[in-house]
Formats: structure tokens, sequence, C-alpha cells
């Protein structure tokens, strides 16, 4: 994380080992200041939505007005494995250093559907 509060890429990757999960611990939620990467576990993770991954989607679309078309995108080392560039491309790079994990938050795509469908269903006293 840099002090403007975006993700910096990191060329090669940094292996996550002991030594790496000690230090971060050390400083405090190493999720509110790294993005690991990992592979695309679609239905096994609660973002997914049936066909699609939801954060993906949703950084892509909140990022759309920035100007990126015609530039380089930047130095990735897992763009070939990425399943956000794949399923949305430079949209995607545009929105990742905006990206952080652990904001603090507990919603998910699952969840947000579950509360609406709760909400949508007529209340069993009422009708």
């Amino acid at each position: 994380m840099t002090t403007s509060g975006r993700l910096a890429y990191v060329n090669p990757p940094v292996e996550v080992d002991a030594e790496f999960v000690a230090k971060a611990r050390s400083e405090g939620s190493a999720q509110r200041r790294f993005r690991f990467a990992g592979a695309c576990v679609e239905g096994g993770c609660p973002q997914w939505t049936g066909s699609r991954c939801a954060v993906a989607d949703l950084a892509a679309d909140a990022t759309q007005a920035l100007q990126h078309d015609g530039a380089p995108l930047p130095s990735c080392s897992i763009r070939r494995e990425c399943r956000w560039f794949a399923q949305r491309g430079r949209d995607a790079c545009a929105a990742c250093s905006f990206i952080v994990a652990d904001m603090g938050g507990t919603d998910t795509y699952r969840s947000r559907q579950a509360a609406l469908h709760t909400r949508d269903e007529p209340d069993s006293e009422t009708g």
C-alpha cells in the first residue's frame, strides 16, 4: 500500500512464507496493506455470482470513468492467470490498484443477495 492509498505492483512476486507472515502480523492486518493473489475458486468463493466474480465487475464498473484507453498496462506478474483480467480486461487493470482486501466489512455478493431475497419475501404474519 502506498501513501496515496493505492496498491503498488510487486515484481517479481513475493513468496509468502513463514518469515513474511510473521513480519506482516507484527505490523497489523496484512490484508489492509497487501492484496494476495491466489487461484480463483469460482463457486467456492462468496463473491462468485454463479458465472462471474462480483468483485471484478463492481471494481471495474466503479472505475470505468478513469482514462485508461491507450495507456500501457502496468507491469503485472499475475495477469496471465488473473481472473479479473480474463473477465474484464483493461477495465480490471484500471481498478486493480484501488482494491484492498480488508476494509473491515463483512458483506459479500452472497450475503447481499440473501439480504435482498429475505427483504422481498412477504411477512408470514401480514401476508
